[in-house]
This record gives C-alpha cells, structure tokens and sequence, in this order.
C-alpha cells in the first residue's frame, strides 16, 4: 500500500510539472511580426516574374533591379542572389545526347551585376534558359532607411 502510494505522489507530482512546463509558451512569446516581401523588377518595367524575349531582356538586365511596394515607396537593392540556369547539350559516355541544365549562382552586393558578369550573360543566355534573382534585401530610397526583404523573381527567356 505505501509504495501504491508513493507511485501516485510521484505521477502527481510529474503531471503537475508536466503541465506547468507545457502551459509557459504561449505566454512569454513576443509577437512576431509578418514580413511581407516587396515586389522586385527587373530594370525599369513591371516585368517581375515569367517569361521574357532575349531582347527585352538584355536590355532591361543592364539597367539592374530596381523596387517599389504597393504604395509606391522606392527601395533600393542592397544585396541578392543570382542564379543563372543554361541549358545545354551534352554527350553520355557512350555518346548518346542529352539535355541538362548547368546551375551558375553568385551573391552580388548592389543592384546591378558585376560588367563581366553582365558581359557573360548576355553573351551566353538563349531561349529556354532561366535567371533567378533571390534572398534580395533592399533598404528604403526615403530618410528612413528601413530595411525590407524583396520577392524573389524568377524569368525564362524565349526568344
């Protein structure tokens, strides 16, 4: 009988804990703020996803990203990642073809790409070859200097 006992104690005791370590989160947690991405274009236009011709695209990649939310508040691109998607041919070990896609991604710290990169994406991108811009980060054109994250944008070139 003393040991049923102490075995109540015990689930007692671990269920009261239990509840009073559960119960704690919802309590002490700030509230978080929803961040909702700002729309990022490529040049001056409001081409912000999906396809594109070679020559609108060249074109508009020279001029760099540039943003802008729904109100019209200008932000400036501090930072983002490009990947640039080629699709090419290639040949098995046996020799038989194949098409692929070769993945070229790079971290840039302004609006605009590095000239030999732009150089060589103009020089190589086709029809059927895709460019993605993001992780963008971009920061308030206005005095305020506010920080905000960019949509990530996502173009296939035709041509």
């Amino acid at each position: 009988m003393k040991r049923t006992a102490q075995l109540l104690i015990l689930l007692l005791v671990m269920t009261i804990a239990w509840n009073v370590w559960a119960g704690d989160d919802g309590k002490d947690k700030k509230k978080v703020k929803k961040v909702v991405p700002v729309k990022v274009y490529l040049g001056n236009s409001d081409i912000d996803t999906g396809i594109i011709k070679k020559p609108v695209f060249d074109s508009l990649l020279k001029q760099g990203l540039t943003s802008r939310d729904s109100n019209g508040r200008v932000f400036n691109v501090k930072s983002y990642m490009f990947t640039f998607c080629e699709r090419v041919l290639y040949e098995d070990s046996v020799g038989n073809p194949f098409v692929t896609t070769d993945y070229l991604s790079e971290f840039t710290f302004d609006s605009k790409l590095k000239e030999y990169q732009l150089n060589a994406l103009l020089e190589r991108a086709k029809k059927g070859d895709t460019v993605i811009f993001e992780q963008i980060q971009l920061e308030a054109a206005d005095s305020t200097k506010a920080h905000a994250v960019g949509k990530p944008l996502r173009l296939v070139i035709t041509r």
